[in-house]
Formats: C-alpha cells, structure tokens, sequence
C-alpha cells in the first residue's frame, strides 16, 4: 500500500513584484497555514519522503514552511512540470518515484490536483489554499498510479482541522 498526500500551496499574494504568476509569494495567513499543516502531519505522524513540490515561489514557500513545522527530514524535490500540471502530467511525476517511498506529499497548484484526486478516487473536494488531502492506494509500486483505485481518507483545510 501506497500513501499519496495532496498538498495545495497556501494563500498567495495577489500579485508579485515581478508581475508573474509564478512569483507570487505566501502572504502571512499562507505562512500560518503551511505551518499548521506541518503540525497536523506530525500529530498524524505521517513522514513523505519525497516531497515532490512545484517550483513556483508559493508552492516553494508551503513546502519549506511544512517541513520546518513538522520537523521532517525529507528530500525535497522540485519538478518544472508541476506548475500548471494536468493530472496525467502530475500522474506521470508521482509515477517515477521509487517504490522505496510508502508515502509522497505533491505540493501543487489547483485545477491538476483537485483533478488528480478525483481521478484516483472516484471523489470530489474542495482543494482549497493549504487542503492537504490524504489518499490510500493498493498499489506496491508508483508505477502502477496510473491504473490505481484509490481511497481518499481525509481532505482537510488546516484552519478547520485546528478549530480556527
């Protein structure tokens, strides 16, 4: 069994000093965010190894303020193809990690990963800023990801998972 987790990066600002879209940094609401869902991952105890993160500042920012809350020691990997990823695009990453790793965090950008979940498990949930959703799936190797049924266990936006 397999454990792919579904992060979408937190609040961005509406706009970034360079004017791209890429550029666009967490305002402080997305820091406090991506700092809770490293919090819920520790209390959850759920360790990724990898997290396989899109490039774009915002998405670069969630993933470095989730490790640093939840005191992961993980290899952080970054994939140009994320950015505006369809979902074969995101299934074509996830499927080239090594079967070593039970449990991969993708840190992305919405519509690919509300589209992603969907397509693996057959549901619908909202991924808003910061949504870390959890999917099971009866696999033993990412390669098989393509052709997997998963079960999604839990969808969370971290203001709510906290009682905020």
């Amino acid at each position: 069994m397999k454990t792919l987790l579904l992060l979408r990066h937190a609040r961005p600002a509406q706009l970034s000093p360079t004017g791209r879209d890429f550029d666009r940094p967490l305002v402080e609401a997305g820091r406090a965010d991506a700092l809770l869902v490293g919090q819920l991952l520790r209390r959850r105890q759920l360790t990724p190894d990898p997290v396989i993160c899109s490039p774009a500042l915002r998405a670069r920012q969630t993933a470095d303020h989730v490790i640093e809350a939840g005191k992961l020691t993980t290899r952080l990997l970054f994939y140009d193809r994320i950015y505006e990823a369809g979902t074969e695009q995101l299934i074509e990453v996830v499927s080239e990690a090594g079967d070593d790793a039970e449990t991969i965090l993708l840190v992305g950008h919405n519509p690919g990963l509300q589209e992603l979940l969907e397509r693996l498990t057959g549901e619908s949930a909202p991924m808003l800023p910061a949504t870390l959703a959890r999917i099971d799936l009866d696999i033993d190797a990412w390669s098989k990801l393509r052709a997997a049924r998963g079960r999604l266990v839990f969808a969370l936006v971290p203001r709510a998972s906290v009682g905020h």
